[in-house]
């Protein structure tokens, strides 16, 4: 019988949890960032509707590139 999980690559759990959390805090500010770009192409645009998908799409070509280089 197994005393501890294994997780993924069989790594102890809490170590990649520890990984996994670090990834979904970095995901977070990722999303976060695009979010607020897509609000400034809205507010750019006089805060017309009908166009979020197109801003959020916009906002991650804008940012992805750079943030992928951090």
């Amino acid at each position: 019988m197994r005393t501890h999980i294994m997780h993924k690559t069989d790594e102890p759990l809490a170590q990649s949890a520890g990984k996994e959390s670090a990834q979904a805090v970095l995901d977070d500010d990722v999303q976060q960032r695009i979010a607020m770009r897509a609000y400034e192409r809205y507010q750019e645009r006089g805060y017309s509707d009908g166009h979020d998908l197109d801003d959020w799409l916009e906002a991650e070509r804008d940012l992805l590139p750079s943030i992928r280089r951090d």
